[in-house]
């Protein structure tokens, strides 16, 4: 898994490192440095036992308003590892135009809160329940709202609806054939509130909006299996729509409220504080044995899971003097646990300073096709490319901060991964690590 360069000349320097390693324990820089050139290329390989540590935490939370994000999640699921997971969102809709005359005599015919997919993470075959409430507290479209807040509805439910979601599948709305959504029939108590709002809140959407606040969208818990979708909110399809009939016209007719980037809006992300996530996860995130990260640790977006990584001996391996750092690579492996749930598609890695603050990595202003973060073809691989960093480090450039790696996207992912821990004797080949390719400096 790991690929290495050979360099004429210390071949065979290297393979007395590696033998004089395995007898002794004793550092590579302190072995090896004084066999070779001083213009030639070396390789060091760390891991647990060279000081590599990496261990998981729970996420406080994660931003998922409209400002940040244009989907909206919704559902849930049952992952074996990671336990129980619900999505739930809270939305405006607003006035497709001000002052809309309904006509003489309105009568509801009928109210559809449309709500277009735009993907979806779990059992594709399980059932889920979603069900609509109006909000009864406002929503400001220039606020800040994060996955652990949530406001308060009227308690009485405006509509359900039980399906197995449909993403790929396209819809027939009177004769026109329209992008996959899930489309769930309101009360008739609801639309004769909108009709009656019309008499003296059509104007404009800010009496509309103290009017009607918005809906919270959300979902039964699953026994088992589950998913979560994914909504665009940004999109035509995704509306609140009232079809009427008024006297003075015989045709039904329809007025659309719009999702669209003015709305306030975010999601609320529940994992139930992980009681029902495995024993082994619990004991390493929930009861903090950091130790347990050697072996096994885990990422999760939707404001889940974390994870820290640390090189506290870095410094002690280039003591002998100053070094070029050619590449410092790290490298993750992914467990496959049997499970048909997909790893996240991109990790995202900072420094944390003292206070806790996110920090830049200066890796990460170069391209991504270098910097990395993607999981490889297979889906069975990380790395970035964290030279400058190490380098910065090694210069005094730099304090030695904590790294921090995470789902990228976690606002708007539901993907989880599990990774090897950088034990070798756990792990062997499939272990984490930090491969660096350094010239010893005169």
């Amino acid at each position: 898994m790991k690929a290495r360069k050979n360099y004429p000349g210390f071949i065979t320097a290297l393979v007395s490192i590696a033998l004089i390693l395995s007898a002794c324990n004793k550092k590579p820089d302190q072995v090896g440095l004084g066999l070779q050139p001083t213009t030639a290329e070396l390789s060091v390989i760390f891991d647990n036992s060279t000081g590599l540590l990496a261990h998981s935490m729970v996420e406080d939370s994660v931003r998922t308003d409209a400002n940040v994000i244009q989907t909206g999640m919704v559902g849930s699921m049952m992952d074996p590892v990671f336990g129980k997971t619900m999505a739930e969102l809270y939305s405006q809709f607003r006035l497709s135009e001000n002052g809309h005359d309904f006509g003489t005599d309105p009568v509801f015919d009928s109210l559809v809160l449309s709500l277009h997919y735009s993907g979806y993470y779990g059992d594709t075959l399980s059932s889920q329940t979603v069900r609509i409430y109006e909000l009864d507290q406002d929503l400001d479209a220039d606020s800040a709202y994060y996955s652990n807040q949530s406001v308060s509805d009227y308690g009485v439910e405006l509509g359900s609806k039980t399906f197995i979601p449909g993403e790929r599948d396209s819809v027939t709305v009177g004769d026109v054939k329209l992008p996959a959504q899930l489309r769930i029939p309101l009360s008739e108590e609801f639309a004769q509130k909108i009709l009656d709002g019309s008499e003296v809140d059509f104007d404009d959407n800010e009496k509309w909006l103290l009017y009607m606040k918005g809906l919270r969208i959300t979902v039964d818990e699953v026994a088992a299996d589950g998913g979560i979708m994914n909504f665009d909110m940004f999109s035509a399809n995704t509306a609140l729509t009232i079809y009427y009939k008024s006297s003075d016209l015989e045709d039904t007719l329809s007025f659309t409220f719009l999702s669209n980037s003015a709305c306030a809006r975010f999601a609320k992300y529940d994992h139930n504080e992980y009681q029902e996530a495995s024993p082994a996860f619990k004991m390493q995130v929930l009861d903090g044995d950091t130790s347990l990260g050697a072996e096994i640790f885990y990422l999760q977006g939707m404001g889940g899971v974390k994870a820290q990584l640390r090189l506290p001996d870095i410094m002690e391996f280039f003591d002998d003097g100053p070094v070029a750092i050619n590449e410092a690579k790290l490298i993750f492996n992914i467990i496959d646990d049997g499970e048909d749930l997909e790893p996240a598609p991109k990790l995202a890695l900072i420094m944390l300073d003292d206070e806790g603050n996110s920090v830049l990595i200066p890796d990460a202003q170069e391209p991504s096709l270098y910097y990395g973060g993607d999981v490889n073809e297979e889906g069975t691989q990380y790395f970035f490319r964290i030279s400058r960093h190490v380098q910065k480090i090694l210069t005094g450039d730099s304090p030695n901060y904590p790294l921090m790696l995470s789902v990228s996207g976690a606002s708007f992912r539901a993907h989880r991964s599990i990774l090897h821990g950088p034990d070798s004797l756990l792990n062997a080949d499939m272990k984490m690590t930090l491969n660096v390719t350094y010239t010893q400096v005169n």
